[in-house]
């Protein structure tokens, strides 16, 4: 009798399940297009990030070049200046080196080593400058290189997330129904033929 049971129970259970399982298939296949949709979405939006950002690299790396390139110009106009206001300086020295006077000439050396240092320190600024600015073209090329590296995997990224989501969104209309056309099925079409006003 206890078999005769639980064989009755495992029929009842059966057949509510049967029941409940095409309700439950459609809203599991709903669900999962809804998941899909999702995640295809973000997949998406991750990247048109990767590719914003290579391009932003490839940007800002070009940009890094450009100013490194005209701030080397200009230190190196800079630099050309300072070496000939130095040496017309030093020459102005240089005439009192052959004097007669002992204390002239005395303080015509003094004179010229403080010039030299001034000229090496002064020097010595612009060339660390340069080095900066070398160092910033070198950063901008390697921005540019790495961009460009990136740029290739995110396109091909975008179009592979572009291509999965329009597929899943097709489906996920599907499955959920277009809001616009729901909207529309309740309300009823806008009337097309109404006579303007003069």
């Amino acid at each position: 009798m206890k078999k005769y049971i639980l064989g009755i129970a495992a029929l009842l259970c059966t057949m509510t399940i049967s029941a409940q399982s095409a309700d439950q298939k459609a809203e599991a296949a709903k669900q999962k297009a809804i998941a899909s949709y999702e995640a295809a979405k973000k997949k998406l939006e991750t990247a048109n990030r990767k590719a914003f950002i290579a391009d932003s690299l490839v940007t800002k790396g070009t940009e890094m070049v450009n100013n490194g390139k005209a701030e080397l110009k200009e230190l190196a106009a800079e630099k050309k200046a300072k070496i000939k206001e130095f040496a017309e300086e030093k020459k102005g020295f240089n005439k009192f080196l052959k004097s007669k006077e002992q204390d002239v000439v005395k303080q015509a050396q003094t004179d010229i080593k403080e010039l030299d240092q001034r000229s090496k320190a002064a020097l010595k600024e612009i060339d660390n400058k340069i080095k900066a600015a070398e160092k910033n073209i070198a950063k901008g090329e390697q921005n540019i290189t790495k961009g460009k590296g990136q740029i290739k995997a995110a396109e091909t990224a975008v179009e592979m997330a572009e291509e999965k989501y329009n597929q899943v969104s097709s489906k996920y209309e599907e499955l959920t129904g277009n809001l616009a056309e729901q909207i529309t099925r309740a309300v009823g079409e806008p009337s097309k033929d109404k006579k303007k006003k003069k």
